[in-house]
């Protein structure tokens, strides 16, 4: 083996065993959430101009449903941070991760929309011959 290649090779082995041995960065854990705070943070933060007072989604499609979404807490917060739709990107010195969780835990308390047939004036939208 060259002397270059002894060196590189040692190199190698050093960089692994350092890495091996960095600490690695603790993670905090994000709480639960606080829905009411969640509520708080998503109108004064003007989630709703676009998604809706309780998540339904906005008009024109400017912001989708977002309430009961099948959708893990991680995954909401790589989105708020990272969107790829046309929603503006939220840094953590926007929104902590803690003030995610809560709006996160406030659109999970959002109760399920009822079925078009328990609301009167869209059941009879539906059935446009029986008035």
């Amino acid at each position: 083996m060259t002397r270059c290649a002894l060196f590189v090779s040692g190199l190698l082995l050093m960089s692994g065993a350092l890495s091996a041995q960095a600490p690695k960065p603790a993670t905090v854990p994000v709480p639960a959430g606080n829905a009411e705070n969640g509520r708080r943070l998503f109108m004064d933060n003007a989630c709703y101009y676009c998604h809706g007072t309780v998540g339904q989604g906005g008009l024109a499609a400017v912001g989708p449903r977002i309430a009961l979404i099948p959708r893990s807490l991680d995954s909401f917060r790589a989105y708020v941070r990272r969107p790829t739709a046309r929603m503006s990107a939220y840094s953590e010195a926007v929104l902590s991760d803690v003030a995610l969780a809560d709006i996160y835990a406030y659109l999970r308390s959002l109760p399920a929309a009822k079925p078009a047939s328990e609301i009167p004036l869209l059941d009879r939208l539906r059935r446009p011959g029986e008035r």
